[in-house]
């Protein structure tokens, strides 16, 4: 349905409040998943440590939850302008855990230890997704690194 009081509307929301730039390219990256029987994770808890001044200290602990299992990681600041993200699963496993970016970055993979423990380092900074593997799969909500 064409109606000009919809496109008006729709125009003053453009204009006092425009979507972000790259809102476009974060929505195709959350759909662009292989795997589409994961369940998503909500986040539950993000808290920041750390003060600005020390940027090499600065970290941030997220948490997220799925019906069948959570994933919290550690977001630490490095001072060469790249984190570091230390995570866990519960319950714990050694379960293959993947890094995705927008393309064309690759996706990198590990597998976690016995004890649900990962690591991925010299992570650069921007938009990032986790995706566990396992019956079902996990895939967390989009984040800003």
């Amino acid at each position: 349905m064409d109606d000009p009081l919809d496109r008006e509307i729709l125009s003053r929301i453009a204009r006092y409040d425009p979507p972000p730039a790259d809102l476009d390219d974060r929505v195709l990256f959350a759909l662009a998943l292989d795997d589409l029987d994961a369940q998503v994770a909500r986040l539950s808890a993000e808290e920041f440590t750390g003060s600005g001044a020390r940027a090499g200290e600065r970290t941030r602990t997220i948490t997220f939850d799925a019906d069948s299992r959570t994933v919290m990681i550690t977001v630490v600041e490095r001072p060469d302008n790249l984190v570091r993200i230390d995570g866990w699963l519960a319950p714990a496993e050694a379960a293959r855990v993947s890094l995705r970016f927008p393309e064309p970055a690759p996706v990198r993979t590990i597998t976690a230890d016995s004890t649900g423990r990962f690591v991925f380092d010299e992570v650069p900074h921007g938009l990032a997704q986790l995706l566990v593997d396992g019956t079902p799969s996990v895939v967390t909500p989009s984040l800003a690194l």
